[in-house]
């Protein structure tokens, strides 16, 4: 299907889309909460830290532990993960920014999305990067310990990737972003188009009318996405609506390792304390915000643009759009996967990999 027939297609279930859920009663209170923001901060006063070293390592995400049978177990076993990586921390004008910066070559910034933080990137993107490249994941506004400032906004983070590149020495990198994430790492190949190399967006957040339907009252969304005790009720008793809700497609079979994979997925959520202030910061934000007059035309670096065909969340035709507005943009359509990709994708890694190894001598 040429991009011109891929645009036309994605318009109209736009279009569709757009009557269907102006319909009444469309969607129970979850699924919508699910649909608009499926998608904490920490103010307190923190050293100013130099960066640790990064050794010249392959980035391979490590074997998750199992959260274990009980609550208490899941939240003593997920506040040791988050423990584990060893975030290092950088004041900025808004505030706190966690991060991890792990092996050496070229840089790549990889930006998490929605319920994520610098593991959720280095668990889902850091496979995505060839061997030979340094990996920078910050925790975005309101995850794992980053301030979420008053008024914050994907423009203000853009500003504070950049800051943090600043304070890493890193003049030019490539941006690996997915999901909510993509909002703020548009913003960067915006506002600071000479940092960004090449911008890589898996299962975007793009513009469009799925973003009209207001979400839940936000009280309503703080006290079930930021209470350990219900979300690990509907992990273990709920497991269907939770894949459901994380865009996993009901007629894809299911592989020993893609359910290995949904397991790490629904188990990297927690501790959900340390998230939830980034969560309604993407679900009431930055997520919406992507309709409000981006200028598109202003990135200039190469954009591939990877999204299938059967994502739920971040609706098809609006990555069709979106990589119809960026001069340039290469678009790799998956014909099934969902919005985690699931199944056998490797063309997707060799894409990113290129993409990335075209700029490599750019990392300055």
């Amino acid at each position: 299907m040429s991009g011109a027939e891929e645009l036309r297609a994605a318009k109209e279930s736009r279009a569709d889309l757009a009557q269907r859920t102006g319909r009444p009663g469309h969607g129970d209170t979850v699924t919508r909460m699910v649909n608009a923001a499926v998608y904490r901060a920490t103010h307190q006063r923190v050293r100013d830290e130099a960066p640790a070293t990064h050794p010249a390592t392959t980035v391979e995400p490590a074997p998750m532990t199992p959260l274990g049978p009980s609550l208490s177990e899941a939240v003593r076993t997920a506040g040791a993960r988050i423990a584990a990586l060893k975030q290092n921390a950088l004041r900025t004008p808004d505030g706190v920014m966690r991060y991890v910066d792990i092996g050496a070559g070229a840089p790549v910034l990889l930006v998490h999305g929605i319920f994520g933080g610098a593991d959720a990137a280095l668990r889902q993107l850091a496979p995505l990067v060839p061997d030979g490249f340094r990996i920078v994941a910050p925790s975005r506004f309101g995850y794992l310990g980053s301030a979420l400032p008053a008024g914050a906004s994907p423009a203000r983070q853009a500003d504070a990737f950049a800051a943090l590149l600043d304070r890493l020495g890193i003049g030019k990198t490539a941006v690996v972003a997915t999901s909510a994430g993509s909002t703020s790492a548009l913003q960067l190949a915006i506002r600071h188009p000479e940092r960004v190399s090449a911008l890589a967006l898996v299962s975007p957040n793009g513009p469009g009318c799925q973003h009209d339907q207001p979400p839940m009252p936000r009280a309503l969304a703080r006290a079930l996405w930021g209470s350990e005790r219900l979300m690990w009720l509907l992990r273990r008793r709920f497991t269907a609506r939770l894949l459901h809700m994380m865009g996993v497609p009901e007629d894809v079979p299911l592989s020993d390792a893609d359910r290995r994979r949904v397991d790490a997925e629904l188990d990297g959520v927690f501790p959900v304390t340390e998230r939830v202030d980034g969560v309604l910061f993407d679900a009431f934000v930055s997520n919406p915000d992507v309709n409000h007059g981006y200028e598109f035309a202003r990135v200039t670096a190469p954009t591939l643009v990877v999204h299938a065909r059967d994502d739920a969340l971040a609706p098809f035709w609006a990555a069709v759009a979106l990589a119809q507005s960026i001069p340039g943009s290469r678009l790799r359509v998956i014909e099934k996967g969902g919005h985690l990709l699931l199944g056998e994708h490797p063309e997707v890694a060799a894409e990113i990999g290129a993409l990335l190894r075209s700029v490599e001598s750019t990392k300055d």
